[in-house]
């Protein structure tokens, strides 16, 4: 009987516990950078090739995002998380690229675990009109070594 009830505790304790170590770790801030390809686009008159990017999102929601081509070009703006994370990171762009009163949206997918950048894309337009798109895809991370 004593058996019996020490296993019957235990399958509860575990199954108490299994959703919560089970459940995603919740984002509340990142810094990260990938080096890739991808372009930034401003009216399909003026095209930039980017080759790694930086973005580092804030636990107060604000976001900074720099494009590394030819030139160093910034953005600013916010960041959420959906209910599906999974479906990547929310991007709210209201300065830098699209200055003077411009806007833009933005996605932000990591790569599973959670910290590096598989991809990047915004588009928006500055307070002129000018259409500007980023799209930029993180080169695939080196293999590990094992020794």
């Amino acid at each position: 009987m004593h058996i019996r009830l020490t296993h019957t505790l235990l399958v509860l304790a575990l199954t108490l516990l299994f959703p919560i170590a089970g459940s995603a770790q919740k984002l509340t801030s990142l810094q990260t950078s990938a080096k890739g390809q991808g372009t930034l686009n401003v009216s399909d008159i003026d095209k930039h090739k980017i080759t790694s990017v930086l973005v580092i999102l804030k636990e107060n929601g604000d976001a900074e995002i720099t494009l590394y081509t030819e030139l160093q070009l910034s953005a600013k703006g916010t960041w959420s998380i959906d209910k599906t994370p999974s479906q990547g990171i929310d991007l709210k762009i209201t300065g830098g690229i699209v200055q003077g009163g411009g806007t833009g949206t933005g996605k932000l997918l990591l790569r599973k675990d959670g910290k590096s950048i598989k991809k990047l894309t915004i588009d928006g337009s500055s307070a002129d009109g000018s259409k500007i798109s980023v799209d930029f895809t993180a080169n695939n991370p080196a293999p590990s070594k094992s020794q």
